[in-house]
């Protein structure tokens, strides 16, 4: 071997784990030194001390988080905890790769016979297969909320993981079987399918999506061993397996719950609430609930993957222009043996479905698996183009530079959507918020992303400010679990809230339940705006309150739902606070504050109201 064809085969013997290190690389760039968006506070604080998150647990995304943070590392646990997250999408985007070559490598036994009798000449060097694969696993790396997951803890990383692993081995079996006429007994049976029945149940143990797979499973297990006695004994073994397996995980998680862990939603510490738990039947009611929630969620995915040209929001959606050749490996599956497309429409239509009925608001990792799919369909029609070329070296290589280009393109792109390495935004607006208050206060509020969930995270784990007591009226009202873990009475028999020194209201609370009539505030009493959250004061009386300089870091691109939530409620609460002070006359006070709101908050715009009380005491 000559030392310039050295590199080479290295590469080529190693592709998938240098691509896989490239991602990995990447993905170090990206990933967040902060907390993230939505649940990522308490997940991260049931990975760092075993808590209980919300349904359905994830004790295996739980256990594996914490062993993961118990890793000598000389960076903080949060980080070690995002950082998890962009392994697991790396070991994806491997998977992935090797699930492309695996079907690169086997053109002649994926095709249906419409195809082979074209006499077509599937003789592809190797090269191009491992090019096509790369380019697959790429195009899934750096597709928009795949690459944003891998910056983030989250239990989606893991479950796209192990369903990568599932569908791997699956289409494994399947090659290896595919001219196999011979009835099998169901030991052959077992030692074919085990290993898909054990990821299945650590999938479980980790996330209900799983359920997306089993149809399609289920169908190609026996078309593939044919429905017979053997068959069916093999694939209720499986099946007991894989329950056997996720029953283990769960019942950890209700042994766990009956220790009192620093957070346990639900309270799923005995069978009744654990199955409650398991089933997510808190979240059923979300579950077909309208025409017009199908609708919304139907209209985020075509959101998610369409393209915005308007300056300030530009974006080509999840995969660019990749899209293009993912949507025609979708058409293009229809050419493969009936089993092999029924498996993967099966997937695709039961995830897209499963998705689309369930309305929620952070939805769009829902459609994780069909990405995944349409990542790997991308293979189809690059290899159709490089037969119909042929021996046409020039084109061929012109296709390549096609597809490394697709993949730059996809990657400056998404790059700042995913980019979490200055995202500060959570982590300031609570320390800076909840740091102010007196010490022992209440905090009234059911804000989950930017305030109960990071707050369950650096209370628990970093220990700041513990003192405060952050209680969700609506969690307090709606379940009796809640109630007992606060303790703390907050209102009496006719929700009227109970006044306690130091108590203090967010605007969420005061917006969606107090205006409402759903909670009441005491006579004689009102909500003084204060920095970022109102007190509960007496009328008559003026609340003086220290002015800080604005702690908050905002992103450099605006992406994240919370930080525009957080970018619009500071300047809120500062108009609020402004035409307080000047009910009080305190107008050096109304001068101060207008300066605040004009100088960090300039696209703001304050109220008529305001500008009318600006304006009677020539402030402005």
């Amino acid at each position: 071997m000559t030392d310039s064809k050295r590199p080479y085969n290295f590469f080529i013997e190693n592709y998938t784990e240098l691509t896989g290190f490239f991602v990995f690389l990447v993905y170090i760039l990206t990933v967040g030194r902060s907390i993230g968006e939505f649940d990522s506070g308490e997940l991260a604080l049931a990975q760092a001390t075993l808590s209980i998150p919300h349904p359905t647990g994830y004790p295996l995304f739980s256990l594996l988080g914490f062993l993961f943070s118990k890793i000598p590392l000389p960076i903080s646990t949060l980080i070690k905890l995002n950082l998890l997250n962009s392994i697991w999408c790396t070991l994806t985007v491997i998977v992935l790769i090797k699930t492309s070559l695996l079907l690169l490598n086997n053109l002649e036994l994926i095709f249906n016979k419409k195809i082979l009798q074209s006499k077509i000449n599937f003789n592809i060097p190797q090269s191009h297969k491992i090019a096509i694969s790369i380019f697959s696993g790429l195009m899934l790396a750096f597709s928009a909320t795949f690459w944003l997951n891998s910056t983030k803890v989250e239990v989606y990383t893991l479950q796209i993981f192990l369903t990568s692993l599932i569908v791997y081995n699956s289409l494994k079996i399947f090659l290896k079987e595919v001219n196999s006429l011979a009835e099998k007994c169901y030991k052959k049976i077992l030692k074919d399918w085990l290993l898909v029945a054990i990821l299945i149940g650590l999938a479980f143990s980790n996330h209900l999506m799983t359920i997306y797979l089993l149809p399609a499973t289920f169908i190609l297990f026996f078309l593939i061993n044919k429905i017979s006695k053997d068959s069916i004994k093999g694939f209720l073994i499986l099946v007991l397996v894989g329950i056997s397996i996720s029953s283990v995980f769960y019942l950890m998680m209700m042994f766990r719950a009956q220790t009192s862990p620093p957070w346990s939603y639900g309270d799923p510490s005995d069978f009744h609430r654990l199955i409650d738990h398991i089933t997510a039947k808190e979240y059923s009611k979300y579950v077909l609930d309208s025409t017009e929630g199908l609708l919304q969620q139907s209209y985020k995915l075509l959101k998610m993957l369409s393209f915005n040209f308007i300056p300030s929001t530009f974006s080509m959606g999840e995969f660019g222009l990749s899209l293009f050749l993912g949507i025609a490996g979708v058409i293009l599956i229809s050419f493969l043996k009936r089993e092999l497309a029924l498996y993967q429409y099966l997937i695709l239509i039961v995830s897209i479905a499963t998705a689309l009925i369930y309305h929620i608001p952070d939805i769009n990792e829902y459609f994780l698996v069909a990405f995944w799919i349409l990542s790997l369909a991308s293979v189809l029609p690059v290899i159709f183009l490089l037969l119909i070329i042929d021996v046409r070296i020039l084109l061929k290589r012109i296709v390549f530079l096609l597809l490394a280009f697709l993949i730059v393109l996809q990657f400056f792109v998404n790059y700042k959507y995913a980019d979490r390495s200055e995202f500060f935004v959570i982590e300031d607006f609570l320390k800076s918020s909840i740091g102010e208050l007196p010490p022992n206060s209440i905090l009234l509020t059911d804000n989950w992303s930017s305030i109960i969930s990071p707050a369950l995270f650096y209370q628990n784990v970093e220990n700041f400010r513990k003192d405060v007591n952050i209680i969700s009226p609506s969690g307090y009202i709606e379940f009796d679990w809640y109630r007992k873990f606060k303790s703390t009475q907050i209102y009496d028999k006719d929700y009227v809230l109970i006044p306690m020194t130091n108590t203090y209201v967010a605007f969420d609370v005061a917006y969606k339940l107090i205006s409402k009539g759903i909670l009441k505030i005491p006579e004689h009493f009102s909500l003084i705006p204060m920095r970022n959250f109102f007190m509960i004061g007496t009328d008559s009386s003026y609340y003086p309150i220290d002015f800080v300089e604005n702690k908050v870091r905002f992103s450099k691109y605006l992406s994240s739902e919370s930080e525009k939530y957080i970018r619009e409620l500071i300047p809120y609460m500062l108009e609020q606070r402004l035409l307080y002070e000047l009910k009080f006359n305190k107008i050096d006070i109304a001068k101060k504050i207008t300066k605040d709101i004009q100088n960090n908050f300039p696209s703001y715009k304050l109220s008529e109201k305001t500008l009318v009380e600006l304006i009677k005491n020539k402030i402005l």
